[in-house]
């Protein structure tokens, strides 16, 4: 019976724990994305997100002005904790960006599996499943089979990111003028 109760005590604690993150990355994306990166001098701004700061990206995205600044292009998420249903209106705010939207997915993500789906009832998040909505700009590509099941981390996926958004994004030819 104890460690039934301790069990569920560590499982509120954690919902209480990840809800409080979930709202502050919506309150990052929305109130600070649009005025941190207008300020920038760059043209064309590329956000990648992992995990939660996924979230972050996609709430940059959706807070974007429609009719103000072209320069947010491309939105790439890796392992994104954030809802892919529909009710998340995906191809209304891929309208807010001039590129692509790229979700970069692990089936076997256990982290997602769990932190995530637990407390979101079950919903699954665009890190373990393509996003739902079809758009010509919203693509979905799977690295389960380059990324283990434990590996919940930006760096797992750093290595094969070439491979994956090759001629996706035309990465090759960003990434040599950076160089």
């Amino acid at each position: 019976m104890r460690f039934a109760l301790s069990t569920l005590k560590l499982g509120v604690g954690l919902l209480a724990h990840w809800e409080a993150h979930k709202a502050k990355a919506k309150k990052v994306g929305l109130d600070y994305g649009y005025p941190l990166l207008s300020s920038l001098p760059e043209r064309q701004i590329t956000l990648m997100g992992f995990s939660l700061g996924s979230r972050v990206a996609y709430y940059i995205m959706r807070g974007w002005p429609k009719t103000v600044d072209p320069r947010l292009k491309d939105i790439i998420l890796l392992s994104g904790a954030v809802r892919r249903q529909a009710d998340k209106q995906w191809s209304l705010h891929v309208e807010n960006i001039t590129g692509k939207l790229v979700n970069i997915y692990n089936e076997d993500d256990l982290v997602l599996a769990y932190v995530f789906k637990v407390p979101s009832l079950n919903r699954s998040p665009c890190g373990i499943k393509p996003i739902k909505e079809f758009h010509p700009r919203i693509e979905n590509l799977n690295a389960t089979h380059l990324i283990g099941s434990v590996e919940h981390s930006y760096k797992a996926y750093l290595p094969h990111l070439e491979l994956l958004l090759d001629q996706k994004l035309d990465w090759k030819a960003r990434c040599s003028r950076l160089l």
